[in-house]
């Protein structure tokens, strides 16, 4: 989908995909002129109702799942926006369609009865006398169901269209309200409104800086009433269990409110029950039979999952378990859930503990298991636990698991990352890259080593910027980390178990991070990062002496060289031997099989689908797989140059500019011969880099030399490597 009007269409998909991900619909109890129980006098604007935090019961699980699609444009006519509502038993799907430039723009109103099972449907076409050739901008459904149409006349000029569902006009109002009006809000407007049975109308607006839910309850004049508010939460749909209780989908957890009581209580994890998170909307209907009905919505597609608080019989399924929390889960969560329609013959489950005061405890009673033999099949861990369950020979070979024909469009780096003596054991989903460039001023070889390197900083005392990194100078820590940790060094050797940081090559390091880091927090850094132009000028003069370049992709990589420029070259941190530049997982995250696992065959059918083709152009940052990467940069004739694709769905097409070389071509073919340069990041292991740290703090601040701190440091780590043994 090439044409304005398609790239317009991802736009406002995407745009509507982050809406409801992060704006809010809740509610809560009260009628018009009586305070709700439990808040307070809120409604006289003293202290709101605070939920507690959330207890976790986790009582319910799904039943039964039911799928309905609905009808797609008729030909001739094409998507504009869609917006959904869910009203009691019926899901109303309003789909604005745009005919071109020979037809009017039309609503067509598409309903869904949850109890009949049926689906009806109606268009209309909006004719206001006096706006001849206005268009639909978007539509909503108020809680009088009548639809609101935002309609279009010339640019920034908008109006409101109320009408029926038959499509009969009831109100024409000039300009759009923008002010006091709840319905048919864009999504910078951060609020959703949501009406209840017995017609109270809640208010949600969402406080990204208070990190809270902020409730409201709208009276029939469009006065506001303040009712509580919701700490921590992203609440996507509602629904009321009388006046003063309410079940709400917070994040990935569905909640139960109890308001009198200020009780919050997690009844269910989508991720837990193969939902699958990625929605344009969501919804909570409850049916007949008193069960609560998870609706989630997306590209005309509604899948109703029915949840139940019975004991059915326990499913044979696969265990994966993230003890990283839900950083860096989405790309394969979203594979988990849609497992069993891609090929999968046993449902994989997903578990994890998001609560950071508890992740500890959970990770450790998980590795208990897996000392035991026991465990879940999958892990997902990261790199210091991957070499603590292989060094305990509780891990498989991944080897098999993935096809050779796979494996050979992988970038040979990411397999490295997950190789463990000469094994795979750990799959990398997603990478990012991390080398350093300086100007041919400075130093004209393809590489050095740290000697080297220390020799061009010494040269001279008056470096405007010693170490940049996207135009903010690096602090004393960050030199020590990317140096001496990003680099292979004589000063560890974890294979012979030995180190040398009682050396004066290191109490060099050591003084000369103090020297030129900066000693600003990172707030104000920020403040005072240099342009790409700035940059650009301090490489040509020779007065920065390193960038350190940390990209994702194509998109960053192609930003740092031009940020470099031609008088610029990539050099790589400083090695024996190698490029010296580096590949890590993104997410800092790995897959690990348990050894003891019965469903080997399954999961590599998982990973087969996690390194997919298709699947990979949707993974958080760079993909793993070198035809993507080359597939992903295209010309594109209607802009008249080079863009990258972010997506492979033809209905969902998503691209970005990217930054190109003076003459409009790009830096694809340098950008892979360099991913193909790339090395695994060396593996040092957490207590190392603490110890470092920990040592290292104390010459900075001043309270030791740096010959004592390096002597400190040397005694240590040398301790803790005779400990490994």
């Amino acid at each position: 989908m090439d044409s304005l009007q398609g790239r317009r269409t991802g736009m406002r998909k995407s745009w509507l995909l982050w809406l409801l991900c992060c704006l809010l619909l809740a509610g809560c109890g009260g009628k018009e002129n009586d305070k709700p129980a439990g808040a307070g006098n809120a409604g006289s604007g003293q202290e709101l109702l605070v939920a507690q935090e959330v207890s976790q019961g986790k009582t319910l699980t799904v039943k039964d799942v039911e799928v309905m699609h609905f009808e797609e444009p008729e030909e001739g006519y094409a998507e504009k926006c869609t917006c959904y509502r869910i009203i009691g038993p019926l899901i109303y799907m309003l789909r604005v369609e745009s005919g071109g430039e020979d037809k009017a723009d039309r609503l067509c109103v598409q309903i869904y009865d949850v109890e009949e099972k049926e689906l009806t449907q109606q268009v209309i076409t909006p004719q206001v006398q006096g706006h001849e050739g206005c268009q639909v901008y978007s539509a909503d459904l108020t809680a009088d169901l009548e639809l609101s149409l935002k309609m279009q006349e010339g640019e920034n000029r908008y109006f409101l269209l109320k009408t029926d569902l038959e499509g009969n006009t009831l109100e024409v109002s000039e300009p759009f309200p923008e002010e006091g009006y709840p319905w048919n809000l864009d999504f910078w407007d951060n609020a959703k409104s949501f009406w209840l049975p017995d017609g109270r109308i809640i208010l949600s607006r969402y406080d990204d800086e208070g990190q809270r839910t902020i409730l409201t309850r709208l009276d029939e004049e469009g006065k506001e009433f303040p009712l509580g508010e919701l700490p921590g939460d992203y609440v996507n749909s509602l629904l009321a269990d009388g006046e003063n209780t309410f079940y709400y989908q917070g994040g990935n957890s569905l909640v139960r409110w109890d308001m009198e009581k200020n009780t919050r209580e997690e009844l269910f994890r989508m991720y837990e029950n193969g939902v699958d998170p990625g929605a344009e909307a969501s919804g909570l209907i409850r049916n007949q039979r008193g069960e609560i009905l998870l609706c989630r919505l997306q590209r005309g597609k509604g899948t109703l999952y029915v949840l139940t608080d019975e004991e059915l019989p326990r499913k044979e399924q696969i265990r994966l378990v993230s003890l990283e929390g839900e950083a860096g889960i989405y790309y394969f969560q979203r594979r988990v859930a849609g497992f069993k329609q891609n090929g999968g013959e046993i449902p994989i489950a997903l578990e994890l503990e998001n609560r950071p005061e508890y992740e500890q405890d959970y990770r450790d009673r998980i590795m208990a298991e897996m000392a035991a033999g026991k465990g879940p099949d999958i892990l997902y861990v990261n790199r210091d636990d991957m070499m603590l369950l292989q060094e305990r020979g509780a891990l498989c070979d991944l080897s098999d698991m993935i096809p050779q024909e796979t494996k050979d469009v992988l970038i040979p780096g990411a397999l490295g990352l997950g190789t463990v003596d000469g094994q795979l054991v750990g799959l990398v989903l997603s990478v990012e890259f991390r080398t350093m460039a300086t100007s041919f001023e400075v130093w004209e070889g393809d590489g050095w080593n740290l000697e080297e390197l220390m020799g061009v900083l010494e040269s001279r005392e008056d470096w405007k910027c010693p170490f940049l990194q996207k135009g903010v100078q690096l602090s004393r820590y960050d030199i020590l980390y990317e140096l001496l940790f990003r680099g292979d060094s004589s000063l560890l050797n974890l294979e012979q178990g030995s180190c040398g940081f009682d050396s004066p090559e290191f109490v060099r390091l050591l003084e000369l991070c103090k020297k030129y880091g900066s000693t600003e927090t990172l707030e104000k850094r920020l403040e005072g990062a240099l342009e790409q132009d700035e940059c650009l000028e301090l490489m040509q003069e020779g007065e920065a002496a390193v960038q350190v370049m940390h990209s994702g992709g194509l998109d960053g990589y192609s930003i740092y060289r031009q940020w470099v420029g031609e008088e610029g070259h990539v050099v790589g941190f400083p090695a024996e031997e190698g490029s010296g530049s580096y590949v890590e997982s993104y997410s800092q995250g790995y897959l690990v099989v348990n050894a003891q696992s019965a469903y080997k065959e399954e999961i590599g059918k998982f990973f087969s689908l996690l390194l997919n083709y298709d699947n990979q152009f949707q993974v958080d940052e760079g993909s793993v797989r070198t035809d993507v990467i080359r597939d992903s940069v295209y010309y594109h004739p209607w802009r008249e140059c080079y863009v990258l694709l972010r997506s492979s769905d033809a209905e969902n097409r998503v691209i970005t500019d990217l930054t190109l070389k003076p003459d409009g071509s790009t830096y694809l073919e340098e950008y892979l011969d360099f991913v193909e340069s790339c090395r695994p990041v060396p593996y040092i292991p957490m207590q190392i880099r603490l110890i470092v740290q920990e040592e290292a703090h104390s010459f900075f601040e001043g309270s030791k030399g740096a010959v004592e701190t390096a002597e400190a440091i040397q005694s240590r780590v040398q301790l803790y490597l005779e400990e490994k043994k």
